[in-house]
């Protein structure tokens, strides 16, 4: 006899024998033909969607085109497909448990937060679930009759979308501390709400208890720990986070999933129409804040000498350097250069991460890549120029990548091109401000938009484009700024002639800020369980 599962009313599962399923299907039975775990995807600007299954059987890919050893992460917002025939209207239960213990110590059904209204999602063990409701796709206004497919392509389907994590943070973290570096593989029980008997996948007849899917290597759904950051679009309608201002009606555009037992952040842009873009991933670091001090200790309260940075040959080769050398300390670090500057270690810690994706080794003053993402749509490019500060804090790093995805979508070609951040051990030489990876500086925009620098008053620096990305700076977190007063009649814009400075900065001319945008101020971003 063939082992059948049946959910009972607690969401549990038990063990049932019925009737082995001959090899021929029957098309006339009522049926569930797949169960699978998917990301939504959108088309024809927005107006039909289709769902891209994610298993083991469907690898993804990275921004490098390398296949992702996992198919989503603790946290995550996913959609449940159950694909079914001749049942239309019905509903359906479905539990989702774990097929081992390390991450619950035990193979109970999960409770997951699931969907139910644009701003509330709703702890649930069992997922009951209409067969041809589309609500799992309302947006923030509670529509989808954007979507003009539904009933031609989704009324067979039930649609569930849900959270991959349970409703208190102190749960997350023990399921995340139990499964560690590791991975866990769920699986799906699913029955006809009124118990009534209905065949699964191939099977010809109709049988009462639950059919199991993703529970074979025929399509496995692993998840792992990694931090989340979810990036979207300003005019993304999906996005449903705090509203923060209504004139003009304005959200929150980040949102992260803290996970304290991996230094993994991967970052995910949501394009105007909710497509899911998988940017990329970095290894966060770990460091001791610093703040710049005016005393420079004497070399015995400096603590042992860690490491020297030095940039000798970065200088020889013609980059703009100001360190001539970072000698990093266990009490702090000293910039060596024109003026030596102390940067003290101070109470607490930071996370970094690397910007320089790409991590060009070559030395000299042109512009080196860190990063040329372009799939799908969007396109997130950005350089370095004069500048070996790549490190940013990760929240910071959210921000920027989702100015720049939105940037280019609305119709912008500039590559942009920083001025740099902060250095890998938290310090900033000359600067104050950028310490820690709070602040930086991008090369100001010009119209021949290929990322080489120029100055307020030039005849190529393209006013309008700047005032543009700097609003979407502001919008996605970047909230204060330096730049100075100036006027210019020998561009193309009319609207820096009179004496103007750049939105959101404040004017700064000593250091002089007539070449560079400086950004800092960056408005904290919230975790999911916040």
């Amino acid at each position: 006899m063939a082992t059948r599962i049946t959910i009972t009313d607690s969401g549990q599962t038990q063990t049932l024998n019925g009737p082995l399923a001959p090899d021929t299907p029957d098309d006339s039975l009522q049926r569930v033909t797949d169960v699978y775990f998917a990301k939504k995807v959108t088309t024809d600007n927005g107006t039909r969607v289709s769902f891209t299954k994610i298993d083991s059987a469907h690898v993804q890919q990275d921004h490098q085109n390398q296949n992702i050893p996992y198919d989503s992460i603790l946290g995550k917002t996913v959609y449940l497909i159950i694909e079914t025939s001749n049942m239309q209207t019905l509903s359906i239960d479905a539990v989702i448990r774990p097929s081992a213990n390390t991450m619950t110590e035990n193979t109970d059904t999960l409770q997951l937060m699931r969907f139910v209204s644009p701003d509330r999602y709703e702890v649930q063990r069992m997922f009951t679930v209409q067969v041809g409701n589309f609500d799992a796709l309302n947006n923030s206004a509670g529509r989808h009759d954007h979507y003009g497919n539904l009933d031609a392509d989704h009324i067979n389907k039930a649609i569930i979308k849900l959270q991959l994590r349970p409703d208190s943070r102190a749960t997350f973290d023990e399921w995340s501390r139990r499964l560690a570096d590791g991975s866990i593989n769920l699986e799906v029980a699913v029955e006809r709400s009124d118990n009534s008997p209905c065949a699964y996948k191939d099977g010809q007849e109709e049988v009462n208890g639950a059919g199991v899917f993703l529970d074979d290597d025929t399509g496995r759904f692993r998840v792992v720990n990694k931090n989340i950051y979810n990036i979207h679009h300003g005019s993304n309608t999906y996005n449903t986070l705090q509203e923060i201002s209504t004139n003009p009606s304005r959200r929150r555009r980040i949102q992260k999933v803290l996970n304290t037992h991996s230094t993994e952040a991967v970052f995910f842009y949501y394009d105007q129409n909710d497509n899911e873009h998988r940017i990329c991933a970095r290894t966060k670091e770990t460091l001791t804040r610093k703040r710049r001090v005016n005393a420079i200790p004497p070399l015995a309260q400096r603590g042992d000498l860690l490491e020297t940075i030095d940039f000798t040959a970065n200088r020889a080769a013609g980059e703009q350097i100001d360190a001539h050398q970072l000698l990093v300390y266990s009490n702090g670090t000293l910039g060596d250069g024109a003026t030596d500057k102390w940067y003290a270690n101070q109470q607490g810690n930071v996370e970094l991460v690397n910007m320089d994706i790409l991590a060009n080794a070559g030395v000299g003053p042109q512009i080196f890549e860190a990063f040329n993402y372009n799939q799908n749509g969007v396109i997130i490019r950005y350089g370095f120029q004069h500048t070996r500060r790549r490190s940013i804090q990760p929240d910071l790093f959210a921000g920027f990548l989702g100015s720049l995805a939105q940037f280019r979508q609305e119709g912008h070609s500039h590559y942009i091109v920083s001025q740099g951040f902060s250095y890998s051990d938290a310090s900033c030489y000359p600067s104050a401000e950028h310490v820690n990876g709070e602040a930086g500086d991008l090369n100001l925009l010009t119209t021949q938009e290929d990322g080489v620098n120029t100055i307020l008053t030039a005849a190529n620096f393209d006013y309008d484009n700047a005032v543009i990305l700097r609003n979407i700076l502001f919008d996605f977190g970047f909230l204060l700024g330096r730049s100075e007063n100036f006027s210019n009649a020998s561009n193309a814009s009319a609207a820096d002639n009179a004496n103007t400075r750049l939105p959101n900065t404040i004017h700064t001319a000593t250091p002089r800020h007539n070449n560079h945008l400086h950004i800092h101020g960056f408005a904290q971003i919230s975790d999911i369980y916040v």
